[in-house]
């Protein structure tokens, strides 16, 4: 077993995450080494990009994704829209398929959606004609008993509606049967244009823009699992047992199950502050053990749902032990707000909107720290809109 300071855990992680000194190679390649990044809300993938890579811009990301096709976005991990390397998604899509087929099944039963509707859609879609083709046009040439609007009412009264065909498409892309991508992407110098990109979308299937790709060549779901547990504690690791659950999704016997495929790989690690016993592979304790933390403060403005604030949901008591306080950043569901860190421990928030950037602190801090704060939120500042008006909250 290893003993370590908080402090030691944190900048340990912090460096595996590209979040110290060292900077990412390239964008592809840090990508696989954090297993992959949330695709939503718009901005946080490119923003989380920005603080890990010496120099990069949304182009950088766009090109990877819709041009070179070396990254792939689809619904994997907790059944949310994540960006992969091609490489590596087969084995994502196989270790998170059980959790992704009942969440949908969930969601086509709030919209009113039965098996036999989405069967006769998807038999209908893939049989319609012509690819890459926009969800108006697949509709428009489907038998006209098929395609219908559907609604849904929120507990607060909420009226939300969509297509049917919509839905289904989405389910087409999750299962790997097609693949999405912008009609077009122009300017995307600010990140206003960012959220425009998924407004229009193209539908075709996925052998037709990722021939490589073969889903029926994995390894089985259990394979698949441990496999991705290794690849989460590889870039998140020391981590609790639940860290791992709630960041892939598996529920406890899965999570048992991967976790015990992995025990001649891994070491357990004590940390201060941080209740339980948490996990590390063997081929990093020695890395580990030698990690001091920095002389200096390494400050982090980070993205909404940034890995590295989602990554220990579970034990989110390493940032900060208040309860309170954790609600100001995550939510029930798990999602992050954007955070200030200081040396891998939240201090703060902060939010874009319009012209304005704000942010507040949300615990007290040497007062030296701030303008080395307020630099680093101008910094982010200025790559996602030249001219924003910073603003402190109090």
């Amino acid at each position: 077993m290893i003993r370590a300071t908080p402090a030691q855990a944190a900048h340990f992680i912090l460096t595996k995450n590209y979040l110290a000194a060292g900077k990412a190679a390239g964008v592809v390649p840090f990508v696989g080494e954090l297993v992959g990044l949330p695709a939503a809300p718009s901005p946080a993938p490119f923003l989380a990009a920005y603080s890990r890579l010496a120099s990069f811009t949304p182009t950088d990301l766009l090109a990877e994704l819709y041009q070179k096709r070396s990254l792939i976005q689809s619904t994997l991990m907790r059944s949310v829209p994540y960006i992969v390397p091609v490489e590596r998604f087969a084995a994502l899509h196989a270790a998170t398929a059980r959790q992704r087929n009942q969440d949908f099944n969930s969601e086509f039963r709030l919209w009113g959606l039965d098996n036999s509707e989405v069967e006769a859609l998807e038999q209908a879609i893939l049989a319609s004609g012509d690819w890459p083709a926009p969800v108006e046009a697949i509709s428009a040439r489907l038998p006209q008993s098929l395609p219908r609007e559907v609604s849904q009412t929120s507990r607060g009264g909420r009226v939300s509606t969509t297509s049917n065909v919509a839905l289904v498409l989405r389910w087409l892309v999750a299962k790997g049967v097609l693949s999405a991508s912008p009609a077009e992407i122009k300017d995307v110098s600010g990140f206003a244009n960012l959220t425009r990109l998924t407004q229009e979308l193209l539908y075709a299937p996925l052998a037709a823009w990722y021939p490589e790709l073969d889903l029926s060549a994995v390894p089985s779901e259990a394979e698949a699992q441990a496999a991705l547990a290794q690849a989460y504690l590889a870039a998140f690791g020391p981590a609790s047992e639940a860290d791992i659950s709630f960041w892939t999704g598996f529920g406890k016997s899965e999570t048992a199950r991967a976790v015990g495929a992995l025990a001649a790989k891994t070491t357990l690690v004590l940390v201060e502050g941080i209740p339980g016993m948490l996990l590390l592979l063997k081929a990093q304790a020695e890395a580990f053990q030698t990690t001091q933390p920095p002389t200096q403060p390494v400050i982090n403005i980070l993205p909404a749902d940034d890995p590295f604030t989602t990554a220990h949901r579970a034990s989110r008591s390493r940032y900060f032990s208040d309860q309170k306080l954790q609600r100001h950043i995550f939510s029930s569901t798990g999602a992050a707000e954007p955070a200030i860190v200081v040396n891998g421990q939240i201090v703060g928030t902060w939010a874009w909107a319009g012209s304005q950037l704000t942010w507040r602190l949300l615990v007290e801090i040497d007062p030296a720290l701030l303008p080395l704060i307020q630099i680093e939120i101008e910094r982010v500042g200025a790559f996602i809109q030249p001219g924003l008006a910073i603003i402190q909250q109090e």
